[in-house]
């Protein structure tokens, strides 16, 4: 059988950048991240951070996996 999709590999930044919630991101709940002069889906790097991020909140973003971004609270 010929698997028509893989799963998304993750890819970490060699530098970190710093990005701005728009919608808030709770553990199990990604949210809404403006980023290098875009908008991207994002989700904690680490699945099991207790911390939240609220709309307006800076976070630093530290890779991808498919198209959403990886962050980290600051």
């Amino acid at each position: 059988m010929t698997r028509l999709f893989s799963p998304p590999k993750v890819e970490m930044f060699s530098h970190p950048v710093t990005g701005r919630v728009e919608e808030a991101i709770a553990p199990n709940f990604p949210g809404r991240i403006y980023c290098m002069a875009s908008y991207w889906p994002a989700k904690f790097y680490q699945p099991h951070c207790t911390n939240s991020l609220a709309p307006g909140q800076p976070c630093k973003v530290v890779g991808i996996e498919g198209i959403t971004l990886l962050v980290v609270p600051l």
